[in-house]
């Protein structure tokens, strides 16, 4: 079993684990890992005037709960189709919601001055992507950000059997490039793009946030359904989670991302 590293939040946010022998499920990990990268919760410009944001996709809400905990004057809502919010006491700024996204989101035009979404339209199809982004100008008040975060598949280390999984779960790999075009096109201004690199291997020279990514991803196989695996052309006795380790210290395996922020104009 692979060791994982504790993780040590800072005292203050008291709904999140911080006892070595807690078990730090996926969500947290993914939070830890692009806080690390990205340098912080958010690449868009944030200060007090921000009154009201939207998280689209937030999971277990806690890029929501520690941004609520920073900005306590800015209301944080969060919308999702199977959300796993913790049963600890939150920030009273905080509103998670369960809703489908796909279907619309259900607040009024103009609402938000900040509307973010990560891995979540990982895997939208077309269809899917225009339609969101069209809820997405439609409740964004003028001269708001819109932030994103999402892998491309296009470049990158990666093994052919992970590349196969990436590509059976996630469907089309709409790149920075598309997301670009089809913002532009309803009028969002590109205020800065960024590339960034998550290892999926050990060393010394990745330090922790390997082990991080590594524990994050063996979370992640563990919900692979028998179905995926058998169009992997696996049986259920194989163990993929190993195989994919072992492919990726093969190909030195780093996913790529791109972080965007557009502005409504």
């Amino acid at each position: 079993m692979m060791n994982t590293l504790p993780l040590k939040p800072c005292a203050r946010y008291n709904y999140l684990p911080s006892d070595n022998n807690d078990i730090i499920d996926r969500d947290l990990l993914y939070h830890y890992i692009f806080k690390s990268v990205l340098r912080g919760n958010c690449v868009s410009p944030f200060n007090n005037s921000i009154e009201k944001v939207l998280e689209i996709g937030y999971s277990s809400g806690y890029w929501m709960m520690e941004m609520a905990t920073d900005w306590p004057k800015c209301q944080f809502y969060g919308i999702d189709i199977e959300p796993s919010t913790p049963d600890q006491v939150y920030p009273s700024n905080c509103f998670f919601e369960k809703g489908d996204y796909l279907n619309g989101l259900p607040y009024p035009n103009d609402t938000f001055s900040m509307v973010t979404i990560r891995i979540a339209m990982f895997g939208l199809s077309n269809e899917q992507l225009s339609f969101l982004l069209d809820e997405v100008r439609r409740i964004s008040k003028k001269e708001s950000f819109f932030e994103f975060l999402m892998p491309d598949l296009n470049i990158g280390s990666l093994g052919p059997l992970f590349k196969k999984l990436l590509k059976i779960l996630g469907g089309n790999n709409n790149g920075g490039n598309k997301i670009d075009q089809l913002l532009a096109n309803r009028g969002f201004l590109n205020v800065a793009n960024k590339k960034i690199v998550i290892p999926l291997v050990r060393g010394s020279t990745v330090g922790e946030l390997g082990e991080f990514s590594l524990s994050a991803l063996s979370l992640f196989i563990k919900t692979i359904d028998s179905g995926t695996k058998s169009l992997l052309n696996l049986s259920n006795e194989e163990d993929l989670m190993e195989l994919i380790q072992q492919e990726c210290e093969q190909y030195n395996t780093h996913l790529n991302f791109v972080s965007g922020v557009y502005k409504k104009i």
